[in-house]
């Protein structure tokens, strides 16, 4: 975008989960240095679909860390943040994100109430001074909350070069004014009907879109980055208002002769492959292709260019139409082609840098069994339907068991429904007889085991449990620190069904429970509230949490006496118990000579108050701030007077030392503060931003070992206390090794490296702390009982924490949607091991840091499909890339290098790659590990030939790139490929990769 023919726009097509993010981070710092000393400020403008993924991402954009003013934000709200004293109008590098829909089109919309309270300040003066323009803006807000606004936007500063344009604007709009005053004429004297609050909301809209189009001149951007902009084409192609002012941005020039430059980012950038039979709204390939090419070249030259590429595509077809003696023709058209494209496009994909092809995926087809129930219910289901007048269930009865349960929002729950009442005899037969195909709520509310009668269920039951994962509170390390690796793996699920991920997440979650014990207690499945043992409250006068309390503090004399991690690349010990006696050899070793008569709940903190940061952030307002009960202040206090008690040398004691060294292993509190104090080397153990971290983190382990899932394990493992039992649990679970693996992770995903040591640190305890408050979730399942003039549904409410669906949009808890969280939870090494999703997790979503096992429930209909759902594992740094690492790289490890095990480690198999680029280790590293496509079909099923025609064509579809009519293409490839070499028709297909990485 710099060179000699540089382009304006560049589109970044890499394939999925290859970084583009990381390209685009790369490409703002270029940008940034060519420009730092030509022009006055630096304007980066981020466009993407939704404010989540603006939320996530920008994090990862910033280079500049603190030093960037970062603005997720409006157009319409810009006149707000340039009105500010320290605006992006006084700083260097500024970056602002924005989403079409809220930004660009603004038609017949009344926006948010900010919105039109800016825009009602802005028009004041020239408007009517009664109430028809206060309630005309007022659009749904309640009276007191638009009193509020209005007087909060009425005292905030406002940019008067944009205010000023708008309000000249306005007035050029022949009629505008008298139709505004109009309108609020009747909201003074009237109550508005339905059309009258149309024509309010096109008026706003209207408004809302001219303050868009002056604070837009206001923006000098120099980069526009537009991430999975194919969401949002329209805005590159269409003639409308909203890609008017796109287009506005997109055309920038300054004084100086400075233009935008615009970076495009898409594993997807138009329909990868239309086949015959494909929805007409699906897009179009070629067609979205072409118009892509166009945008690209620019407006000077697009339509030539694009017509000559077209020109070129025909003529590769008709060559390999010839093969196989075609191929030099074809292959002279292809390497043209790729010149041509490659001024604008660049495209890096994994197949070509696996030894094998395979891009470091292997494929497991699973045996699905088909039992005598499996039958019964299949024909009991099909009388329902029959009796009910509804469709066909075959389909449904493959993908899950119990279908009158699970089916909710389908055409047999809504027939059944419409027939309750009056039920014909022949439905209520049906019905009664269909009714052992059912859940039983007694039998659930027993934990009673479940018969289930679908293979594919009963298959991912037998995955699910591999490694005894259903028993299981977090996943094992890549890297353990004692005995050997587990290759375990969560497990995510793709179903063209909404109704089988509700099956799978009720079905393996009550599973998981009757493993783990919860109905050999005096409670049932649908009574599952149990007290909770760590509390930190007041009993009879005295505080009753004592003994918890070092689950939750950290200890900073313990966390450097004891590390794990050396003890790992030290002794090497084989189990839990040898990584003991190595601490306690360590301990006995090194301690201070301390002299104490203190209980063993204080013992760690009489260590840490010989250390004064350590005593001022005990007795500081930041620890006492951090618990939610009443009486936490009160047990931080009895902890400072017990422990500064003392007469016993510690040597002397073999029960304390044993017992420290246990808190040293296992207690949460000390684990996360050696695992942040790896991603912050350059604070102490004791300084208080790591102190209070790690103790967040551990009030979320707290939240977490109070679950009953987790109290029914520990109390199964061990009859002691039930704080002994969870440090003993946290030991023999190598808990530090995991955290340290996690917080490696976390730093990069949430976009935090590089930033101050207390931003890291909150960003990591922020995210750490939701993954393991995560709540069960509520499934709900039809519960059908048929009487002789009624058939009623008292539905149940399952839970889903073993494994869980992804949610709708629509969900939330506590206001925050529960996807994101879902997808927190899923991407930590804590429950949930199971997700199960349709397409709403097919596209832009990541899965990969704990998983790298992926199931297709359905098979997808196209092979871009198919790679769509694989990328969401076979990312940057992704869990199979870490289990190999840790093969291979571990023993290089020393404990001079150790700070952060995996940044070490990853950073010489770097060095060691083989490979040009950067695929090679951070996406692709070679060794026992793979992603996994497992794939339960039915045999004889429709879905065993569809699988071999989507392998076939996974291998030859790109081949089909830049053509009308590919599927016409793709059977003469197909049939060629049998007879004419694998690696010759690999040398056609367009290689779009960077030419200093081929």
């Amino acid at each position: 975008m710099t060179d000699h023919d540089s382009v304006r726009q560049f589109l970044v097509a890499d394939e999925v989960g290859l970084g583009k993010t990381m390209v685009a981070r790369g490409v703002i710092a270029r940008t940034i240095e060519a420009l730092w000393d030509k022009v006055p400020r630096i304007d980066i403008i981020y466009i993407c679909s939704n404010g989540a993924i603006a939320e996530q991402n920008l994090a990862r954009l910033n280079v500049m860390e603190d030093a960037a003013q970062v603005l997720p934000t409006r157009l319409t709200l810009l006149p707000l943040e340039l009105g500010k004293r320290d605006s992006l109008r006084n700083n260097k590098v500024n970056f602002i994100s924005l989403t079409p829909g809220t930004t660009f089109d603004l038609k017949s919309s009344g926006g948010l109430a900010v919105e039109r309270a800016l825009l009602l300040r802005l028009l004041a003066d020239m408007l009517p001074s009664d109430l028809g323009p206060i309630h005309l803006f007022q659009g749904w807000s309640g009276d007191a909350g638009w009193a509020w606004e209005r007087k909060r936007i009425a005292e905030a500063p406002v940019d008067q070069d944009i205010a000023e344009g708008f309000r000249a604007a306005v007035k050029a709009e022949p009629g505008l004014l008298d139709q505004i005053t109009a309108l609020a004429e009747r909201f003074r004297t009237t109550s508005p009907d339905a059309n009258v609050r149309r024509d309010r909301e096109t008026i706003i809209g209207k408004l809302r879109g001219m303050l868009a189009r002056t604070s837009a001149a206001a923006l000098e951007p120099d980069l526009i980055i537009l991430d999975e902009f194919q969401r949002f084409h329209g805005l590159l192609h269409d003639d409308s208002e909203a890609a008017d002012l796109a287009r506005q941005l997109f055309d920038f020039t300054d004084a100086a002769g400075n233009a935008t430059r615009t970076l495009l980012l898409s594993a997807t950038p138009y329909r990868m492959l239309t086949l015959a039979g494909d929805e007409p709204d699906a897009g179009d390939h070629y067609n979205e292709f072409l118009e892509v090419l166009e945008f690209l070249f620019g407006k000077a030259e697009g339509k030539t260019r694009r017509d000559e590429i077209a020109t070129e595509m025909h003529r590769f077809r008709t060559a390999m139409q010839l093969l196989p003696k075609g191929f030099d023709a074809a292959y002279d058209l292809k390497q043209g082609i790729e010149n041509k494209l490659r001024r604008v496009i660049a495209r890096t994909e994994r197949v070509s840098e696996s030894t094998d092809r395979d891009a470091m995926v292997r494929e497991i087809r699973h045996e699905i069994d088909l039992r005598p129930e499996d039958l019964l219910e299949a024909r009991a289901i099909a009388a329902v339907a029959k009796a009910a007048n509804a469709p066909g269930t075959v389909e449904y009865w493959k993908s899950a068991p119990y279908l009158l349960n699970f089916m909710r929002d389908y055409k047999l729950a809504e027939h059944i429904k419409a027939q309750s009442t009056g039920p014909d005899a022949a439905l209520r037969d049906a019905m009664r007889a269909a009714r052992r195909c059912n859940l039983d709520r007694d039998k659930l509310d027993k934990y009673a085991a479940l018969q289930i009668p679908n293979g594919r269920m009963r298959k991912l039951m037998e995955l699910a449990s591999e490694n005894d994962l259903n028993r299981r509170l977090w996943m094992p390390p890549a890297l353990p620190y004692f005995g050997n690796a587990l290759r375990a793996s969560k497990i995510l699920v793709f179903s063209e069904w909404s109704m089988v991920p509700n099956a799978i997440a009720a079905l393996l979650s009550y599973e998981s429970e009757r493993q783990l014990g919860l109905g050999e207690g005096k409670h049932g499945y649908f009574d599952f509230t149990r007290p909770r043992p760590l509390q930190f409250r007041e009993a009879q006068g005295r505080m009753a949490g004592l003994r918890a309390l070092q689950l939750v503090i950290p200890s900073p004399t313990l966390a450097k006496l004891i590390d794990p991690l050396t003890l790992h690349l030290t002794a090497r010990p084989a189990s839990a118990d040898a990584m003991r006696r190595a601490a306690m050899e360590t301990l006995v070793a090194s301690a201070p000579d301390i002299s104490m008569d203190v209980a063993d709940w204080a013992a760690p903190a009489a260590l840490d108050l010989q250390l004064t940061s350590f005593r001022a952030w005990l007795s500081g307002p930041a620890v006492s701030q951090i618990g939610d009960e009443e009486s936490w202040p009160g047990h931080l206090t009895v902890l400072k007077l017990a422990a500064n008690a003392g007469s016993r040398k510690i040597h002397a004691d073999t029960a304390l030392i044993s017992h420290l060294v246990e808190v040293a292993l296992g207690s949460p509190a000390t684990c996360a503060l050696r695992a942040l104090s790896r991603v912050c080397p350059e604070l102490q153990l004791d300084h208080p931003a790591l102190l209070s971290a790690a103790t967040r983190i551990a009030m979320g382990f707290r939240t977490l070992f109070n679950q009953p899932e987790a109290q029914s394990l520990l109390r199964e493992e061990s009859a002691d206390f039930y704080w002994r039992a969870v440090l003993r649990h946290a030991v023999e679970h190598d808990l530090q090794s995991v955290l340290d693996e996690y917080a490696h992770v976390l730093l990069e995903s949430e976009g935090l490296l590089g930033h101050s040591p207390e931003k890291r640190l909150a960003g990591l305890a922020e995210r750490i702390v939701e993954a393991l408050s995560l709540r069960p979730a509520q499934i709900e399942v039809n519960d059908y009982h048929v009487g002789r003039r009624r058939i009623s549904n008292a539905v149940l409410k399952m839970r889903g924490r073993f494994a869980m669906r992804l949610s709708n949009k629509g969900e939330s808890e506590d206001g925050i949607l529960r996807t994101g969280i879902v997808r927190t939870a899923f991407n930590s090494p804590f429950r949930p091991f199971v997700l199960a999703s349709t397409s709403v997790g097919q596209e832009g979503l990541d899965f990969h840091p704990y998983c790298h096992r992926l199931v297709h429930w359905n098979l997808p209909p196209n092979p871009v499909d198919m790679e769509q759902r694989e990328g969401r594992v076979h990312r940057y740094k992704n869990h199979a890339v870490r289990l190999n690492l840790a093969e291979g790289f571990a023993s290089t490890l020393r404990v001079d290098n150790s700070a952060d095990p995996w940044a070490f480690m990853f950073a010489l198999a770097h060095v060691q790659a083989t490979r040009p680029g950067d695929l090679e280790p951070f996406w692709l590293l070679e060794g026992p590990n793979h992603i996994e496509r497992h794939i339960l079909s039915l045999p004889f099923s429709r879905e065993e030939t569809r699988l071999s025609w989507l392998k076939r064509s996974v291998a030859i579809y790109r081949l089909a790139f830049g053509q009308p009519r590919q599927d016409d293409l793709l059977i003469f490839l197909e049939a060629l490929a049998e007879n004419f070499p694998a690696n010759k028709l690999a040398e056609l297909q367009i290689n779009l990769r960077p030419e200093n990485q081929l």
